[in-house]
Order: structure tokens, then sequence, then C-alpha cells
């Protein structure tokens, strides 16, 4: 003979909860076994495909600021190299000119300078008129303004400071320049060979500078309000920080980029791809067994021993594992769960009147 029993819901519509009264006996009648939750400090997102990247600052391409003729080359590609070291030489007509016209105006402003320096006597002694001391002046002026535009157009196109100092000094021409690395880093690129002409705008040799490196992640959109600033990301034997989330979402694969900064990234390979576990610390999440777990109009909801039956409470998952889910739930340590039989507690739940 089939036993009909009776399960009492409760509604507390004030707070919002549920209690399904059932004695002992039902809960064995039913087979409602029940299992204590574990609480988490930790939660962990499924491995996501990331790159590693590297800012483009750090990206850095080198070339002449003249048009030149590539001299030498001292580097191979894949080389790494200390900040000053040579990469290669040029030798360059316009560099020549430049320096040229620099020297002529070095040579007519001490000619002026020294006509000033006269002039400033004569006028002081009151042998010349204001007019011819103001015009010295001024030619005075211009002189040097030359001479400083020429000077930084020389700066500018790749001679050190110390080279223009010695043309100033010697006024012999440097005829070939060697350009050396800015920063330290890994050649990936050499665009040029010896003999070839190249213009202002070539890029000769590219850099991978010595940085920050980054991991650059897809994550699905549905896990993004779950993440924030300062998660760690593990891939390999290496770990990151999330330091930045975007707000651009791919239209195809309906994912975001997240960045984390990986940390001791000396020997790590750029572009390489990684799979990233995601995990942040968090509180008020709990593992419980995935039987233990109801859904009910595409909410989730778990079923919490009380002294007289069971208290319904909404979970939300936040991780999931082959037998087990991470959610977070209104729960404490030693709470314990509905894990069997929770068909007959979902149904009292749903039709409370029946």
């Amino acid at each position: 003979m089939k036993k009909l029993i009776t399960l009492t819901l409760v509604c507390i519509s004030l707070l919002g909860a549920q209690t399904i009264h059932i004695t002992a006996k039902q809960q064995a009648d039913l087979g409602v076994r029940t299992q204590e939750v574990t609480k988490m400090d930790t939660i962990s997102f499924p491995p996501y495909n990331g790159v590693v990247t590297l800012d483009k600052k750090d990206i850095i391409l080198i070339g002449p600021r003249v048009e030149a003729i590539i001299e030498e080359i001292y580097v191979r590609k894949f080389e790494h190299v200390k900040k000053g070291q040579k990469l290669f030489a040029i030798r360059s007509n316009e560099l020549l000119n430049l320096q040229k016209e620099y020297i002529e105006a070095l040579i007519l402003s001490e000619n002026i300078n020294r006509e000033y320096e006269r002039d400033s006597k004569l006028y002081s002694e009151g042998i010349i008129a204001q007019k011819r001391f103001l015009n010295a002046q001024k030619e005075k002026k211009n002189s040097d303004l030359k001479v400083k535009l020429s000077q930084n157009e020389l700066l500018s196109c790749g001679l050190e400071p110390s080279m223009v100092q010695l043309l100033e000094k010697t006024h012999m021409p440097v005829l070939k320049l060697d350009i050396v690395a800015p920063r330290e880093g890994v050649i990936f690129k050499i665009d040029a060979n010896i003999g070839e002409t190249v213009t202002a705008q070539s890029s000769v040799v590219g850099i991978n500078a010595q940085g920050k490196r980054f991991i650059e992640i897809s994550v699905p959109v549905k896990v993004l309000p779950d993440l924030s600033i300062g998660d760690v990301c593990a891939f390999d034997t290496y770990s990151a920080k999330i330091s930045s989330i975007s707000n651009v979402v791919n239209s195809s694969s309906q994912s975001v980029q997240v960045r984390a900064l990986i940390e001791n990234a000396d020997d790590i390979l750029i572009n390489k791809v990684y799979e990233v576990v995601i995990s942040k610390s968090i509180e008020g999440t709990f593992k419980i067994k995935k039987s233990a777990l109801v859904f009910s109009e595409s909410k989730a909801y778990i079923f919490k021993k009380s002294a007289d039956g069971f208290e319904v409470l909404s979970a939300k998952i936040m991780g999931e594992g082959p037998v087990c889910y991470i959610v977070k739930a209104d729960l404490k340590e030693k709470d314990e769960l509905a894990v069997s039989s929770t068909s007959a507690l979902l149904s009292a739940m749903e039709n409370p009147d029946e």
C-alpha cells in the first residue's frame, strides 16, 4: 500500500524566506539525507585562454632620423642588447649638410659676438650712437638663435649632446653615426641590409624592451560581474594579478578581455597562449554537492536543515566542478543541506497548497 506523505510549507513573506516543515520520520521515509557545507575562502573560475603581451611603449622601433645609407649592422635578430649598445651605423649627406650649417652658424656667431663686444665697449665710452649698439645687439640675438635652432636640429636627427659639443669645439663633422639601443631588450626584427638607403621614416631595428608583461584573457561576459581588480591569475609556473577589465564585448564570442600584470616575467615568451585559472578571495561562498541544488523557473535553490524541517534559500552559482558547485548563499559553517530526495522538497516548495 502506497504511503502518502504530506509536507507543510510555511511562507514568511516579510523576509521572503520559506520553511518546509517535515518530521524526522518523514525525512527517513522520503530518503532525505543531509551533508555539511564546506566554507570556501577563494573561488576559481575555469581555465580561459590568455596570451602574453607587453605595452606598446615597450615595443621600440629604431631607425635613422634622416635619409641615410646603412653602413654597418652590429646585431642579430633575437639578440639580447643592453642600453647604449651599438645597433647599426649610417652615413648621411643630409646629416652632413646639417652639421655644415651648424658650423657656419657657429663661425658667424663668433664673429658677430666679437663685433658686439667691441660695439658694447665703444657705446659705454660714448663713441658710437645708441642706434648702432642696438643693431649690434639685435644681430647677436639673431645669431645666437640660429645657432640654437641648428643645434636642436642636430640633436633631433640623432646626434648625442657630446657629439654636438665636440662639433662645436673642433668644427669636424661626424661622417659615420652609430645608432644605439635606447633601452635593454631583445631584437625582434631587422628590416635593412648593409648598403641600403633608408628614409627618416624607416625602422631598421625593433626591440622588445624589458618592462612589464601582461596576460590578456578572454572571459565570458556572464563571469564578468564576479571579477575585480586584484584577482589572481595562475598559469604554468607564473602568477598575475588583474590590472584592468575591458568594457567592450566581442560580438561573436560574447567575451571580454581581462588584463593581468605578470609577476617575475623576465623569461616569459611574448605572444604565447596559456590556459589561465582566475581565483579570487570572497566571503559567503560554500562548496556543496550538485544534488543539493534544485532549479525552479531558472533560479537555483538549496534546502538548509532547520529544527523543524528545511529552510529554502536562494543560491548563486559561482563555480562548478565534476561533483560539486561553489555557491554564494546565506549559509555558515556546519550548516547542513539536503543532498538527496530534493525533488520532493522542490515539489513542496512549488506547490504549497497541495
